[in-house]
């Protein structure tokens, strides 16, 4: 008896917590408890890391106008810096200084805008004198193929617009002209990873179309850490216009592409350390700005992951729905009577199939599983003990992933490449698992648990794609405290599942 009065103490206590901190949020702070209809907004966060050497530091980054101009959301905050935003003739930069810091630093600095996106990337009008193209410096071989491919490139072309396209298409063509191999080799030793780009300004400079280097952001979520895109700006007589070199042919999205620094200054100027690198991580909200600044803002235990990065937070929009699917497999486990291979492995399945489509996800799995199978009967048969075994299935599995990607990319079948989200330790004990069972309770045994664990999955899969279901775990991870006080409830129970009524639904008919 005693027991049991703890238990239901424990879980009234882990209800009235979760439940009044989610009331809390909602009832004082105005956090939606429903998703509603309103479009997401975006969240993008540069993150300057870098070692300090310990003398004075002082960070310059670039930003995009539009974040001043529109008065859009933005938030800078490091510990122990000093922050000021710097306008010098329409430019912004933020500024971080402090004294002698040491060993890794990082600086954030976090903009908001509404879905459809703003108008970064947008025409912009030349304020005072047009600008002048700068000569590249070449001499030589390099200056006499420059001026040839800028000779054809005008040749067909009738404004800058054309001439953008037609230089940057001739600079990645696959068959591309001597000349431009020439140039290439040029640039890459001396640019590196941004060779082409670097190729394609100084080319639109020679024709006489002044062109800088512009930074960009891909607004996609999966994307996660994203380095800063190359892009070009060019003038056209009239107008400061962006594209992409990529997509040379393709007026800029912005939807899809935010344009966080142009006008041709360095993205980062930094006085006081070394190995700098600037990273961007582009996230969704589904709280209006004011809200979740006054969730920021609050205390550790109602901020929870709020408080962190979204280079980090971003890693919880994935963990905080392991929990969900823990409590679909303990319900049909426990009440349903689904025979499955452990915990865990419906659960990383059904994680892994959320970035790919479950039909496709389940066929490589099966494949996986069942050509991982048979060789490991054939490791049966070598009489080996369980740590080499297991271990000689998971270089068994990861080759099976690398062939399976290889023949799904050259049919054509995106999903495939995927594949590496299968979580491969997992795999390795699934097929171990299945194979012991296999010999002892027979094939039949072995099938039915394999196939409860994938329906289990499914099912898993289902709700923790929920769009609702993810904003609550999200934006009120705190309700995973009820969850616990229900996975705990279900560990007392011990009366007949579902699954053992249909079973023994003869017995009643007999009575």
């Amino acid at each position: 008896m005693a027991s049991r009065i703890k238990l239901f103490a424990i879980v009234l206590i882990l209800t009235l917590t979760g439940g009044g901190i989610a009331a809390y949020k909602h009832v004082y702070l105005g956090i939606p408890v429903m998703v509603g209809n309103k479009p997401a907004e975006w969240l993008v966060e540069a993150k300057v890391s870098f070692i300090a050497t310990g003398s004075p530091v002082n960070a310059r980054l670039s930003l995009p106008a539009v974040a001043i101009d529109e008065n859009l959301g933005f938030d800078a905050r490091s510990a122990g810096y000093s922050f000021v935003v710097e306008r010098n003739q329409g430019e912004y930069s933020a500024i971080w200084s402090a004294d002698e810091m040491i060993d890794n630093q990082a600086l954030y600095y976090r903009v908001r805008f509404a879905d459809q996106g703003v108008k970064s990337g947008d025409p912009i009008p030349q304020s005072g004198e047009a600008p002048t193209p700068e000569d590249p410096g070449l001499s030589g071989s390099l200056r006499s193929a420059a001026e040839n491919v800028v000779r054809r490139a005008k040749e067909l072309s009738s404004d800058p617009d054309s001439l953008f396209v037609g230089v940057f298409r001739e600079i990645t063509a696959i068959g591309s002209s001597p000349e431009i191999a020439l140039l290439k080799r040029h640039y890459e030793e001396e640019a590196g990873d941004s060779a082409l780009t670097r190729l394609g300004i100084d080319l639109l400079n020679m024709a006489g179309v002044p062109a800088r280097v512009a930074y960009g952001v891909k607004l996609e979520e999966v994307r996660g850490a994203q380095d800063p895109i190359w892009m070009v700006e060019y003038f056209d007589g009239v107008y400061w216009k962006v594209r992409d070199p990529d997509d040379a042919s393709a007026i800029l999205d912005r939807r899809t592409a935010f344009v966080w620094n142009r006008g041709g200054e360095p993205l980062l100027d930094l006085s006081g350390g070394e190995n700098s690198q600037v990273t961007f991580t582009v996230t969704r909200d589904q709280i209006p700005l004011d809200r979740l600044t006054d969730l920021r803002d609050s205390s550790l235990l109602v901020s929870t992951i709020f408080g962190l990065p979204a280079s980090e937070r971003q890693v919880f929009s994935y963990v905080v729905l392991i929990p969900i699917g823990a409590f679909v497999v303990v319900v049909l486990r426990n009440l349903v009577g689904i025979a499955t291979l452990g915990t865990f492995m419906p659960v990383l399945l059904a994680l892994s199939l959320l970035e790919m489509k479950w039909q496709h996800g389940l066929v490589m799995f099966v494949v996986i599983v069942g050509a991982g199978l048979y060789f490991r009967f054939a490791l049966s048969r070598l009489n080996l003990l369980v740590v080499p075994r297991v271990a000689a299935c998971v270089v068994i599995v990861t080759l099976l992933m690398m062939i399976l990607s290889v023949l799904s990319w050259h049919l054509g079948i995106r999903d495939g490449l995927k594949i590496t989200l299968f979580p491969m330790i997992i795999l390795a004990w699934t097929i171990e698992r299945m194979s012991l069972i296999w010999e002892e309770e027979g094939k039949r045994n072995a099938m039915l648990q394999v196939g409860g664990s994938l329906l289990v999955a499914v099912i898993a899969f289902f709700f923790m794609k929920e769009r609702q279901i993810r904003y609550w775990a999200f934006y009120f991870p705190e309700l995973l405290l009820v969850l616990l006080a229900g996975i705990i409830l279900l560990g007392r129970y011990t009366g007949y599942r579902l699954s053992e009524l249909i079973r023994f639904k003869s017995f009643r008919t007999h009575e």
